[in-house]
């Protein structure tokens, strides 16, 4: 074993240690969700439907009782990751400590995906409905333990991309959505190939996918500027569809600001959206405990830049 891997090894033991802790102490409860999940096939419809079960987590920090009303944040894990062990690694946990909010923890089953991928690319799931529902499903059984102010969403990867079709498709359910490294929507019954789409991004105007969409929650769209995995150009025109509901829909003309790795845009005092390209980032979670694979130590901090986004769109350290 090479002294190189010692701190990740370390830190992996500390994420497993913490998450059996938070286990043992009450923090953690284990839920199971049942959600009814239209199942991909390679025609755009119909959809046979089927019955699933999927494993969810609520966090609840010490101090903060059921009955008292605090933020709820959704967390989608990426691709080969654990839903508890990446809330852990990516630093939300100890935030959540400190800032007093809830964490919900969905997880992706491997009957569902093999890779652990949440399968945003379905046809169902681009209508606002496939593994959506679980989520939604979820966020009921949250309610149903806690009492529940705003709501958020934050995904990386695959998760980014289902977090990117909750802002789009169930708007009025969240109050800010972040997303990191991940791909734009591809509209109804589209025929790309999400792979490829990935890799060079849309082929067509990406704002076609967005034409019957009328809502848009507040969207924090981060990507890294050497991501491999998905292309930086998705993480464009993801903020692109954003852009064109906002402009569509919005009572005043949004005023823009240049950022020094982005932009972002307002509608009147109101933080819309907002769209960063980090340098010397790939595709991960950065700036972070680490530990868990797609979380970096190292890099930009992307867990204060999403929580300085919640706390900015009025989700932490404000009521509704």
């Amino acid at each position: 074993m090479k002294w190189t891997h010692l701190p990740s090894l370390l830190q992996r033991l500390r994420n497993w240690l913490a998450k059996r802790l938070g286990l043992w102490r009450g923090r953690w409860l284990r839920m199971e969700i049942q959600a009814q999940v239209a199942r991909w096939t390679w025609w755009p419809w119909p959809w046979p439907w089927a019955q699933g079960h999927w494993d969810c987590a609520l966090y609840r920090p010490a101090g903060l009782a059921d009955e008292e009303e605090a933020p709820l944040v959704v967390l989608l894990h990426g691709c080969g990751q654990h839903a508890m062990e990446f809330a852990h690694a990516c630093g939300l946990v100890d935030v959540a400590d400190r800032d007093r909010f809830r964490l919900l923890c969905p997880e992706q089953r491997e009957r569902a995906n093999a890779w652990r991928c949440w399968n945003w690319f379905h046809p169902p799931a681009q209508n606002g409905q496939g593994e959506l529902q679980v989520v939604l499903h979820a966020l009921e059984a949250a309610a149903a333990q806690v009492r529940v102010s705003q709501v958020a969403a934050v995904g990386l990867s695959a998760g980014g991309g289902l977090a990117a079709l909750l802002a789009f498709h169930h708007a009025a359910r969240f109050d800010a959505v972040v997303t990191v490294a991940a791909p734009p929507l591809l509209g109804r019954a589209s025929l790309q190939d999400p792979r490829k789409v990935m890799k060079e991004g849309l082929a067509i105007s990406p704002t076609i996918a967005t034409l019957l969409i009328e809502r848009c929650a507040p969207l924090l769209v981060l990507h890294g500027a050497d991501d491999d995995v998905v292309t930086p150009r998705c993480a464009e025109q993801l903020a692109a569809q954003a852009l064109h509901v906002w402009k569509r829909g919005a009572a005043v003309e949004l005023a823009r600001t240049a950022l020094g790795d982005g932009a972002e845009y307002r509608a009147g005092e109101r933080l819309v959206l907002r769209q960063r390209l980090l340098p010397g980032l790939a595709h991960a979670w950065s700036g972070a405990p680490g530990g868990h694979p797609y979380v970096l130590n190292e890099g930009p901090p992307l867990t204060s830049l999403a929580t300085a986004f919640l706390r900015e769109t009025g989700v932490l350290g404000a009521a509704r």
